[in-house]
């Protein structure tokens, strides 16, 4: 019998986040609009950050959790503001400077364990804030010099569309054929099967993306057979490995969830195969 309980859930909440996320990406030209997701994402970086801070403390690492959940909505922030003015090219890179100096300072005091401690809170600044941040870079290419597209919001919905078809994919395939673990000790429910066809399913939709550009002429989604088929597996197999990775620093901390929102867990068990996905598409797009 297949064991499709948290089915509903998984639909509402999926159906729900799509959604909202069409809504933004179809206005996201507006520049009131253009604001608000960027305060969404810096919003949603510093949630995600404060649950990653959690499982630290979960560890008994002595984390600052207001500077690194500070840093990581500043991070977001400075992203944009580089890509919106000349003046800003380097606050990106200047947040993470003095955050890790702050970092430094408040463990003067506090010998034991600062190896273990800073670098956890200087990780969860890269692991959390940066991708997040690539996302503002992907739905606004034409606000870096560094893209040939002018048009984000295509690449913006392949990137969700593409791995969360990856994550569809793998449950239905590990629910009716999964009999192999992929990683019993990590994530029992996930197997090889359900990998599987989450890695087909991810390149069958990003072959239908790519038949749309063509179809529709849509020159900013411009994307050979090949380079489907590379871009939708490379973005499979990093949504996949973001599950895991999540997965891993949740069984160490010996938590379930990240967090106890209705029908969501955590904003980090929502955004893990996304951390992984976004600098693929990121760098893929810097290459065409």
């Amino acid at each position: 019998m297949y064991n499709f309980s948290d089915l509903r859930k998984r639909l509402l909440v999926s159906a729900g986040t799509l959604s909202f996320c069409a809504l933004l990406i179809y206005f996201s030209v507006f520049p009131i609009v253009e604001l608000l997701i960027m305060a969404v994402i810096a919003s949603i970086s510093g949630i995600a950050t404060w649950e990653y801070c959690n499982l630290c403390k979960a560890k008994g690492l002595s984390i600052y959790r207001r500077v690194i959940v500070t840093a990581a909505i500043l991070e977001i922030i400075a992203i944009y503001l580089s890509m919106m003015f000349a003046w800003a090219v380097l606050a990106p890179i200047g947040v993470l400077i003095v955050a890790t100096f702050i970092i430094f300072f408040l463990h003067f005091n506090k010998i034991e364990g600062s190896i273990a401690s800073i670098s956890s809170q200087i990780f969860g600044l890269m692991y959390v804030a940066v991708p997040l941040g690539l996302m503002l870079k992907i739905l606004y290419p034409d606000l870096s010099s560094h893209f040939n597209i002018q048009d984000g919001r295509l690449w913006f919905a392949y990137l969700i569309s593409v791995s969360k078809i990856t994550d569809v994919g793998a449950y239905f395939g590990g629910r009716l054929i999964g009999k192999r673990k992929l990683a019993p000790i990590l994530s029992p429910n996930k197997t090889w099967e359900g990998a599987i066809v989450g890695f087909v399913f991810a390149i069958a939709l990003s072959l239908v993306f790519a038949g749309f550009g063509k179809l529709f002429g849509f020159q900013s989604l411009e994307l050979s057979l090949l380079n489907s088929v590379l871009l939708g597996g490379g973005i499979a197999l990093a949504s996949q490995l973001g599950d895991l990775a999540e997965s891993l620093l949740k069984r160490d901390a010996n938590i379930k969830d990240s967090n106890s929102l209705p029908g969501l867990g955590g904003v980090l068990d929502t955004l893990d195969s996304l951390l992984f996905a976004i600098p693929v598409l990121y760098f893929y797009l810097h290459t065409v």
